[in-house]
């Protein structure tokens, strides 16, 4: 076969080649940086109630609204406590439990609260009891 002036010779593609250059692609995808979030901790508790009552961990469920309009809610155990990984943002806590008010009650963190690159933050959700 003559090779036209100037044509250049491809090299097939081999299952080896195939295979080095996926290995390449799931490398370079796994060096990727990781998304910005921090993590969140704290706990479900009721407050108030008779003097000498202190606060007391429910379980239920504990709902995070960023302010980038993102939601996400978590289930917790008897003991109240949760930590959620979350992006970086701005967010408002709020819980329910069938122990407080039947669930039908909110029961809200006491501001808003910033989840920051790489850090954990606490946070307490109280239901206030009378």
């Amino acid at each position: 076969m003559v090779k036209p002036k100037g044509a250049v010779r491809r090299a097939p593609l081999t299952v080896l080649t195939a295979l080095a250059a996926l290995f390449t692609g799931v490398l370079s995808a796994g060096c990727s940086s990781p998304p910005n979030e921090g993590t969140l901790d704290g706990t479900l508790q009721a407050v108030g109630g008779p003097p000498g009552t202190g606060p007391r961990p429910l379980n239920g469920s504990v709902t995070f609204h960023g302010s980038d309009g993102n939601i996400a809610t978590i289930d917790l155990s008897d003991n109240g406590r949760f930590s959620a990984h979350l992006p970086v943002g701005r967010y408002t806590v709020a819980g329910r439990s069938p122990q407080f008010d039947g669930g039908a009650g909110e029961c809200q963190a006491p501001g808003p609260v910033t989840v920051t690159n790489d850090v954990t933050s606490h946070v307490d959700v109280d239901c206030q009891e009378s």
